[in-house]
């Protein structure tokens, strides 16, 4: 008589969170989008790699923050999957990171638009996943709609954009107080009652006015936004817990704003940040 195989343990329960638009631009269109780096750094990474193909890699950049995904499945124009590594700051992930995450890409055609949804999975049910989850969940949300800005009303432009992240010591109620209160980095503007859709205007203490169409605000954590007087851009506030130190940062894209002039901002901006935050 044979002994009795040895019963593996079932696979810990996961989460996921999904995520769905649809996109006027074809199947093509989208997938070129998410799977080129020269298309990808027009809504998504600061920088990218690509070595396109099953097996092959797509890397994330922000500075020196670094996404690291490796591709599971390519079968172009309808499905990606990347398996998500832990972030990592100059090329080294933190000590303990988990095993890495999935990232499915579905995308389908549906009357001359795009049906696209991603899917990111396996995230842990204990707590140690919960800031990981909350961010990725946000970002997602931004980021998504930021792909489908740029493909409907700049498709072809190169963007501009800078995310600035100041690490801080402050919990993120007083980080976004920093941030907001008029002897912080907004000289003028009330964000407090704004909802999705309504309109929106600040004025930094470097002198700069920012005003549009608010997508979320979700204090103490997000605030999202078009930015129509930085060439028909988008804007973006909060603070961050996920990918290392605990930080408040700032975005702005722009897909029309000279290179000179732009620099200039960034360069404003960030010594405002650093001001606001000291």
């Amino acid at each position: 008589m044979n002994p009795p195989r040895p019963q593996k343990d079932p696979a810990p329960p996961t989460r996921s969170h999904d995520h769905e638009l649809e996109i006027t631009a074809s199947q093509e269109e989208v997938w070129k989008a998410i799977t080129e780096a020269e298309r990808l750094v027009n809504w998504f990474p600061l920088r990218a790699d690509v070595t396109p193909g099953a097996g092959g890699t797509i890397t994330y950049r922000w500075g020196d923050l670094v996404g690291p995904c490796r591709i599971e499945v390519w079968d172009p124009p309808r499905h990606l999957r990347t398996s998500w590594l832990e972030f990592a700051r100059d090329g080294v992930p933190p000590a303990g990171a988990p095993s890495p995450l999935l990232v499915d890409w579905h995308l389908e055609a549906r009357g001359g638009r795009t049906v696209l949804r991603v899917v990111h999975s396996g995230f842990g049910q204990d707590a140690r996943f919960d800031d990981e989850f909350e961010s990725t969940r946000r970002g997602w949300g931004f980021e998504l709609r930021s792909l489908r800005h740029w493909l409907e009303r700049h498709r072809g432009r190169a963007r501009q954009a800078l995310w600035l992240a100041r690490p801080t010591a402050l919990p993120a109620d007083a980080a976004w107080r920093r941030i907001t209160a008029p002897d912080g980095l907004f000289r003028e503007g009330d964000l407090a009652d704004c909802r999705a859709g309504d309109r929106y205007r600040v004025v930094l203490t470097t002198g700069d006015a920012v005003e549009g169409v608010v997508w979320t605000n979700a204090a103490p954590v997000e605030f999202t936004a078009t930015a129509e007087n930085h060439g028909d851009g988008l804007f973006r506030f909060g603070f961050e817990s996920c990918g290392g130190q605990p930080s408040a940062y700032l975005g702005l894209s722009t897909w029309r704003t000279t290179p000179a002039g732009f620099r200039a901002i960034e360069e404003r901006w960030r010594a405002a940040l650093e001001r606001a935050l000291a």
